[in-house]
């Protein structure tokens, strides 16, 4: 669980954050106050953006799906335990 930046208790699950971006606001589960991710979430974005020229530049499907896989991966990554939750002002 992620805790609120409003009240500290569990405000998701870390599969639902996994697929937060910046400019989506969410309400804690406990207080029902608005959250979202930190702006610097938007580089979370890099890794599958680059498993995606990867897989333009190779010749090969299998070499390709494998980049956008595990680019999308490590963004998951990336947005679920790196970027942390702050309170949304809308």
């Amino acid at each position: 669980m992620v805790k609120c930046p409003y009240c500290s208790r569990p405000a998701m699950s870390l599969a639902r954050k996994a697929g937060l971006g910046p400019g989506r606001t969410i309400n804690c589960q406990s207080c029902g106050k608005p959250v979202t991710t930190h702006s610097m979430a938007v580089f979370a974005a890099i890794p599958a953006f680059l498993g995606g020229l990867a897989a333009l530049k190779s010749g090969s499907v299998l070499i390709g799906g494998t980049a956008i896989a595990g680019g999308v991966l490590a963004m998951a990554f990336i947005q679920t335990f790196l970027v942390p939750l702050v309170r949304s002002d809308a």
